[in-house]
């Protein structure tokens, strides 16, 4: 029986607008009115994941900046937080984005800050330039960024990131890295993904992986997906996503979560 339902944000939940729609929305509803409980598992940090569950109305435990905050609700408190403090990596990391033209976005427990040149618009998201606007820029990252932070976002051109996968990563052994998007590369402690981060919430909330359904659509998904009991892997998915799934949903503009939350439910009655 399936207890708790995680489920993924860009490319999952909302569409290529980065929408929620209703019909997805609907099924969220009906799925909690059921008893399961929705936890949202993404690699934006605090401020995206908190913009979404604003979009559906609700309050639901959460877990971001690519698994190093696991938190019980937007009202709630947080239940883990893995942070970073490494200097020489972190110096190593900000002199690779200035000589590539680069942008950095940092999240800590109590900010997010960006560093970066003017154009760093063009390699974002809407959503995250909208949030990425709001928060504070730095023009001095080795003494802001220098404090306990969860992620570390690499925002550039695909090239630069494949760049800095062959020549940054191996000089920052203390991180783990993985690609959340074509222009997007995050950095947290090692150990820390979305998997290990749903498995703290899982033990917090006394519920096995069997009892566990995860919804996701990238590589950052695997994780997670490979931890549960019903892994389900969107249309839209690479092959190497949805082989490690047991049930493939629709595309994320054809309210693939929903079809699932559907399913789920239709199997319980």
């Amino acid at each position: 029986m399936i207890r708790l339902i995680a489920i993924d944000l860009d490319g999952t939940l909302f569409n290529s607008q980065q929408e929620i729609s209703t019909k997805s929305k609907n099924a969220v509803v009906r799925v909690i009115d059921s008893g399961i409980q929705i936890a949202i598992v993404t690699g934006r940090g605090k401020s995206g994941v908190e913009m979404a569950i604003e979009m559906l109305g609700l309050d639901m435990p959460y877990i971001c900046s690519a698994g190093s905050l696991v938190c019980s609700g937007r009202k709630g408190y947080v239940i883990s937080a893995r942070t970073f403090l490494i200097h020489d990596e972190l110096i190593k990391i900000i002199e690779f984005a200035q000589k590539n033209d680069a942008g950095l976005i940092a999240d800590s427990l109590d900010e997010s800050m960006w560093f970066g040149p003017d154009t760093l618009s063009d390699n974002l998201d809407p959503m995250t330039a909208a949030y990425t606007w709001k928060s504070r820029r730095t023009q001095h990252p080795e003494v802001d960024f220098h404090q306990p932070l969860l992620k570390i976002t690499l925002v550039a051109d695909p090239k630069i990131l494949n760049l800095a996968e062959n020549h940054l990563c191996s000089k920052c052994p203390s991180l783990h890295h993985i690609y959340a998007g074509m222009r997007y590369m995050d950095l947290t402690s090692k150990d820390v993904n979305k998997g290990t981060a749903l498995e703290i919430l899982a033990k917090h909330l006394d519920i096995r992986p069997d009892e566990i359904a995860a919804i996701g659509d990238q590589p950052i998904d695997l994780p997670m997906l490979t931890f549960v009991g019903l892994p389900v892997a969107m249309e839209n998915s690479p092959d190497m996503v949805k082989n490690s799934a047991k049930w493939i949903a629709p595309s994320n503009d054809e309210d693939g979560v929903a079809w699932a939350l559907e399913n789920i439910l239709g199997d319980m009655d």
